[in-house]
């Protein structure tokens, strides 16, 4: 709880404090220097000694018990108050009482407090520093994992290879389709291969891309897979993570389709109640029942993705859809 660069000035600070605040100090007799010394040596030493190991390793599991700030801060003092006494009396003891004992044990607190609060405050703000630096690698981590996921996806041979012939079956008969098509698996890999750039980019280009991806699936299912995409046009600013929604609705077609003639796959984005609620919806068997079986990863990670953006408040669940299928929620607070 304390920074340890407090260790390499303990013994340095009693030395300038004699220079500063004694008067005359050089032309005292050596005796009268050495006792002048002990009188400072043993409030910052004592005071030290006994609190920096009580704030290593006993504070932290006291403090860990208290949740009320008010109380938190009566311990600090209440701890502050009993070493700087227990100081006070071994002063006396040693050096004799050139001080009143309270007057001492009122100085000794000030000392104390000097170098025991500004120093929690100082080793508060680093580690703050180094929550917000390890939730940013933590999210770096997950981010760059769901990229190359994607990315894989994207260059699976068999949806590349499905993908290219049906391209090349339209040529024939649809050279402007096949063209579209191609188009939209460019932007695909484009994007996927962007995303390592930014951290979050607006919900409007995710729809974008959703778009793209189920506009090639359509192409090659033709009319076994219908799919929908809408979005409150209020939240085409909203910025959310990228490729966010492609694994769960990679994983809405290939369970809503897998031994099924047809398939109904639905994306859309509203706000409720203060939340922004993103919902990807088959009218597949459900969790659990479809005969295609995935590692389940992508998925997995998107609930840490987006608790590593938008904290606690956002919410990812996957359930049985009304009616049947399988409906992926995403909701995330902090919208007005």
């Amino acid at each position: 709880m304390l920074p340890r660069e407090l260790l390499f000035l303990y013994p340095l600070t009693p030395f300038v404090a004699l220079l500063l605040v004694v008067d005359g100090l050089f032309t005292m007799s050596r005796a009268e220097q050495l006792q002048k010394l002990a009188s400072m040596l043993i409030p910052f030493v004592a005071i030290t000694g006994v609190l920096h190991p009580l704030y290593t390793f006993v504070m932290p599991k006291v403090l860990a018990r208290v949740s009320s700030r008010t109380a938190r801060g009566a311990v600090h003092l209440a701890v502050v108050a009993s070493v700087s006494s227990l100081t006070s009396a071994l002063h006396n003891a040693v050096c004799g009482k050139d001080l009143a004992a309270t007057q001492f044990a009122v100085v000794s607190v000030i000392i104390a407090s000097l170098i025991i609060f500004p120093s929690l405050l100082v080793q508060a703000q680093r580690n703050r520093v180094q929550r917000v630096e390890r939730l940013a690698m933590a999210e770096r981590q997950a981010t760059l994992r769901a990229q190359l996921e994607a990315l894989q996806a994207r260059t699976n041979p068999h949806f590349f290879f499905n993908s290219i012939n049906t391209v090349a079956s339209l040529i024939t008969d649809d050279p402007v389709q096949a063209e579209r098509t191609l188009e939209r698996l460019a932007d695909l890999f484009r994007y996927a291969l962007d995303s390592n750039k930014t951290r979050v980019v607006p919900l409007s280009r995710e729809f974008e891309m959703v778009t793209d991806y189920l506009a090639i699936q359509a192409t090659r299912f033709g009319s076994r897979l219908t799919a929908t995409v809408s979005m409150d046009s209020s939240l085409a600013g909203f910025e959310v993570p990228p490729l966010l929604l492609q694994p769960l609705v990679e994983n809405a077609i290939l369970h809503g389709l897998a031994d099924r003639k047809s398939g109904r796959v639905d994306v859309s984005a509203r706000r409720e109640a203060g939340m922004v609620v993103i919902e990807v919806k088959d009218d597949g068997p459900g969790p659990g029942a479809s005969t295609h079986r995935g590692t389940q990863t992508s998925v997995k990670d998107l609930g840490e993705r987006l608790k590593l953006v938008f904290g606690e408040s956002s919410r990812f669940e996957l359930e049985a859809a009304p009616g049947g299928g399988c409906l992926a929620r995403l909701a995330i607070a902090g919208v007005g």
